[in-house]
């Protein structure tokens, strides 16, 4: 074969394998999973690797125990978190499937189901905010300052 011919097949290789390799390093970056627990009360976004991007609440008004709210952040987080992780594996998996490499990252995906849990018991305690009052203090690593001087529990 024209060594001319094969610098050229080699570089048209080596443009395609970049291309692709772009395409799924792209793949990884857009996948993001935003996860709704099945009472409503937690909203979870979660990034490719798994960190969580953003979490926000929207509890009912009778309130949630703090371990009921536990329970379902830890498993709203979780089913964001499988999420992701399936979205990363189909971006890779045609690349890598079959490889050594595809196993060592479908390795990180939880092996629990998408189904929602069942919702906590009933709720016991108000959300007003722990306090003083209520006999529950916050850390004063989670006080805020107020203008009229000092810290204040949030």
């Amino acid at each position: 074969m024209d060594p001319a011919r094969m610098i050229a097949d080699l570089e048209a290789k080596a443009r395609d394998l970049a291309r692709r390799a772009q395409e799924v390093q792209d793949g990884i970056r857009a996948a993001e999973a935003t996860v709704r627990s099945p009472d409503g009360w937690v909203t979870a976004t979660v990034a490719p690797n798994g960190a969580l991007r953003d979490i926000s609440f929207s509890l009912p008004a009778e309130g949630a125990s703090d371990a009921a709210l536990g329970e379902v952040v830890m498993a709203t987080v979780r089913r964001a978190r499988a999420e992701v992780a399936r979205q990363v594996a189909a971006v890779v998996e045609p690349e890598f499937g079959g490889t050594a490499a595809m196993e060592f990252i479908t390795g990180f995906e939880p092996a629990e189901p998408l189904e929602p849990a069942e919702p906590p018991a009933a709720p016991v305690q108000s959300v007003d905010g722990p306090g003083p009052e209520s006999g529950h203090e916050l850390p004063r690593s989670l006080w805020c300052p107020v203008e009229a001087g000092g810290p204040s529990q949030l």
